[in-house]
């Protein structure tokens, strides 16, 4: 049973608009991992704030053979969260409607250790992940291992253009 919670429990700066206050919104349960980057609570599709995984269907190739990097990526995103309940935060909202979050199992935080373990890349645009996308790239760690993967941005731009 996935449980949400949707209350204003606080206010919190906006990222885009210094002078103005919104209030922050929590969900809360055990999600359905959508792919690498997005997460299901209580029927709300939830995107990680700040990270950007590969998209399903993208292909990359790991040892000689080409995988499809969404997968691996929303399989990896499962493995990390196991069967624990999540806790999203979040103050806005996406051109797609869907809830911008920072999420949580207990104090770990999700977004930061997807990029860690190079699971996902920062979102260059909004994204303070950029030393952890470094730290996991220089030590080898996930995606990096791969023999080309393209970033998920030029993924989706590339395929629009075909």
């Amino acid at each position: 049973m996935f449980l949400a919670l949707a209350t204003s429990v606080g206010w919190q700066w906006t990222s885009d608009r210094a002078d103005t206050e919104r209030p922050l919104t929590i969900y809360e349960g055990v999600p359905t991992i959508r792919d690498g980057d997005n997460v299901k609570i209580d029927g709300e599709n939830i995107r990680l704030l700040g990270i950007d995984a590969c998209e399903l269907g993208q292909p990359a190739r790991f040892a000689g053979a080409e995988i499809d990097c969404g997968i691996w990526a929303r399989d990896s995103f499962r493995e990390l969260v196991g069967p624990r309940s999540v806790r999203c935060e979040s103050t806005g909202r996406d051109v797609y409607d869907r809830p911008l979050a920072i999420c949580y199992t207990g104090e770990r935080e999700l977004n930061r250790a997807l990029v860690e373990n190079g699971i996902a890349f920062p979102y260059a645009r909004e994204s303070d992940y950029r030393a952890e996308a470094r730290a996991a790239q220089a030590a080898g760690r996930g995606l990096w291992l791969f023999e080309d993967v393209e970033e998920p941005s030029d993924y989706r731009r590339r395929k629009r253009n075909e």
